[in-house]
Formats: C-alpha cells, structure tokens, sequence
C-alpha cells in the first residue's frame, strides 16, 4: 500500500512527539514509570500501523500532531499545558492586569472547566453563573481537552470584549456573552464593619502585594489588638513569593515547607524576618477557588501559626512551573515542583481541609461569620 508524504510527516512528528513526552513524564515525585518500555513501544507501534492503513481519510499533518501534543501535556495535571503560537503570544501578552468575566475555574483533562468561585458583582455573577457550573465551549472550541492554563487565557483578555460562552447546569444549557471587567483596582481590599472583625480579603498574590498591606493595613489591625480575617475564598493566582513574603507577616520560621523537585531535590520555602502580626488572633477563610499561593498561605498559617480555616475544601494545586520555548513559537508549560508542608502533608491534589466546614449549600459571609466568631473568641 502506498503511504503518502503527508502521513509519513504526520508519523514521524507524532512519534517524536511521545517519545519526548514520555520521558517528560517522570519529572515529579509520585510519577514513577508505569510499566515497562517494552510495552508502551508496542502500544505506539500499533497505533502508527492503524493511522497509517486502516484511518478513513488524511488529515492535516500539522493540526493533528497538535492535537497530539496538547493530549500528551495536559493530561499530565491541572498545571501543565501545551499552548500553540496563538495562545502563547497571549500569555506572553499578559501583565497582571488582565480583565477577567469573573469565573474562578479548577479542571481536570477530560473533564469540563467547572466554576469553583464567581467574582461578586462581576459579570458573570450578572448574568447568573453560579458555583457548580460547567463551561463546556469558549469562543465556540470545545472546553473538554483544553488545559486549566488554555481556559484561563482564553477568559482573560487585556479589554472589555466579551468572550463567549456555554455552560452546562444540571440538564440544562446556557451561552452567555460575557463582558470582561477590571474586578478590582487593587488586588485586596479591607473592609471593617461594625460589631464584625475587619476583614483583609485577598484577590491575588501579586508582586508588592505585601509591601502594601504592610503600608496600609497593618497600622489599623495593630491598633485594634482585635481579632480578624483573612479572607482567600476567590484568590486563584499569583506569585509563589509573594505568598511566602505574606506568610512572613504572620509568622517567622526557618521552613514552612518544600517544593519536592526532580530526582528527590528539595527546595526549602523560609520566612526569616520578623513576623509583624504574630499573636494576632487571626482566621482564615478558603474555598474550592483558593487555589496555588492561597493554599500555600493557608496551609502553612494552619499547620504552623495554628491558624483555624474555615469554610470549605480547596484543590490541591501548589505547584511550581517552568514554560518552555519551541521553536516554532507555541510552549510547554510543565509543573517542576510540588508543595508539602514540614509535616511531610503533600498539598500537591489533596488541598487543605477546613477546621470550622461549611456546607455549599450557604456560602454567604454571614456564614462565615457565624462559623468564624466562636473560633476567634477562643484565642
């Protein structure tokens, strides 16, 4: 049977393809090799033989190995991607002041994006998005394959233009067309209401964020010597740094934990300066969108500074990442490290559990509050 130049090209490039990935996929602790060579090489042997004689038709050689690119990364985990020059250019593009719809989302591959967190007072919460749902195409592309990266980039964008929609609840189906909005003008906000504890809410960890609290917030909480909260239910991104120079406010360790690297390296995580609110009767509140430096912050001020969570389970996505260049434009981003706290607690996919839970079925701060002041009257 005569194999035509386009299928030759298409097998040779998905061939290199696995075999790179393949080796990639031994890069974290946990993710030892799942049985022999032998076998995977017969696997990938049958799979050219039945492109090569038995597929219906030929298919682009180009968009079908990156198709197989992005199957072969971002089934690694929630972190890793495949991004193709478009989507790379984007995330180039990015400068931490981004407009967002407002949707906090966590995804596994194979699964749809599913709404963790709805900004208050976004255009998402506006157009009634609600926790639970599914976003199962964006721009019209189906959402099942995308990685967690891909589905943030493609919501995100540097203007108000409205990103397209579908979402699944239940047996229902809704599109939206949702504008993006500047959600916050900085990224925390302290709020005191009479007869509650002050309330610092954290959108993102990023860069100087603790340089400004310490500014502008810590005057006011010290000369209260009251209690009060530290809310992280919808902060989903930031600088791992960051979080640690945040940590640093609040206690004062030699480690609060390890990122576990490649061929069992250990990176420390210290906060060695003076801890400017430590004995400061403090509580946390988390969410299914706390996620990566939130948790690390939580999980340390849980387990170091005794600090009680309340609210509900997060993700479990502490991860450090390194973005790899190829060279015709697109990237890998791939997870290099994972989090454990000194206790030797991974929270690399098992996330932080709450000492005061709440159920989803009442989310609201009075909730919180409620779960929230008995533990404060405590300290």
């Amino acid at each position: 049977m005569k194999i035509s130049k386009s299928r030759l090209v298409l097998l040779a490039v998905f061939t290199a393809a696995f075999l790179f990935f393949a080796l990639q996929i031994r890069i974290l602790p946990g993710t030892s090799q799942r049985g022999s060579w032998p076998k995977g090489f017969e696997l990938l042997d049958v799979l050219m033989q039945l492109v090569k004689n038995d597929y219906l038709e030929e298919r682009d050689p180009v968009q079908t190995a990156e198709g197989a690119y992005r199957g072969l990364v971002n089934s690694l985990d929630p972190l890793s991607s495949y991004l193709d020059k478009t989507l790379t250019a984007r995330y180039n593009a990015r400068t931490g002041q981004d407009m967002s719809p407002g949707l906090i989302i966590y995804k596994r591959y194979g699964a749809f994006p599913q709404v963790v967190g709805v900004v208050t007072g976004s255009p998402a919460e506006k157009a009634g998005c609600k926790l639970g749902d599914l976003v199962s195409a964006i721009g019209h592309r189906s959402t099942l394959s995308m990685s967690m990266t891909e589905v943030n980039i493609l919501l995100g964008g540097p203007d108000e233009s409205p990103v397209a929609v579908k979402m699944i609840r239940g047996n229902e189906t809704f599109e939206h067309s949702l504008p993006r909005a500047r959600l916050f003008a900085r990224p925390w906000t302290f709020t005191q209401a009479q007869g509650r504890p002050p309330v610092l809410s954290v959108h993102d960890f990023t860069p100087s964020l603790t340089a400004q609290i310490r500014k502008e917030v810590l005057p006011a909480i010290k000369s209260r010597k009251k209690p009060f909260v530290v809310d992280l239910r919808d902060c989903a991104g930031g600088d791992l740094d960051e979080a640690r120079l945040f940590i640093n406010l609040f206690l004062r360790a030699p480690a609060v934990g390890s990122f576990a690297k490649r061929n069992g390296l250990k990176e420390t995580v210290a906060c060695p300066a003076e801890a400017a609110l430590a004995g400061v009767s403090t509580a946390v509140w988390i969410s299914p969108a706390t996620m990566g430096p939130s948790e690390l912050v939580a999980g340390a001020l849980q387990e170091i500074g005794k600090i009680k969570l309340v609210g509900l389970p997060t993700a479990g996505v502490v991860a450090e990442t390194n973005r790899f260049m190829l060279k015709d434009e697109s990237s890998i981003l791939l997870v290099s490290g994972v989090f454990s706290l000194p206790s030797g607690r991974s929270l690399w996919g098992q996330g932080l559990n709450p000492d005061a839970a709440l159920t989803a079925r009442d989310l609201s701060d009075k909730a919180f509050f409620d779960k929230t002041l008995p533990l404060l009257a405590k300290l």
